[in-house]
């Protein structure tokens, strides 16, 4: 594998720092409750490869204006679809 040049190696720091200080429009209480929603959900049926579960549950727990956002956010992690919101998503929003 080739080294990276010194703009390259700036450019990654950059991107990882960005991810340290992330603030996420749903809170760490929110995401546990979505989280744990999915996966009862995802135990009785096989994701369908949608943010139906998702969807469903933003819509009832938050307010109209920001389930678009939100669901872009998780987008930008690679949730796209209730499982991988579940497998993708957790790391990011680092849920300990």
């Amino acid at each position: 594998m080739a080294e990276l040049s010194k703009e390259e190696k700036k450019a990654l720091m950059r991107k990882w720092k960005d991810t340290q200080y992330k603030k996420y429009i749903l809170s760490k209480t929110k995401v546990k409750k979505l989280f744990c929603y999915l996966e009862i959900q995802l135990e009785n049926t096989p994701c369908n490869h949608t943010l139906h579960y998702t969807e469903q549950w933003l819509k009832d727990n938050l307010p109209q204006e920001k389930v678009k956002s939100v669901i872009a956010e998780m987008k930008e992690m690679g949730g796209y679809c209730d499982c991988e919101v579940l497998l993708n998503c957790y790391e990011k929003y680092d849920i300990v």
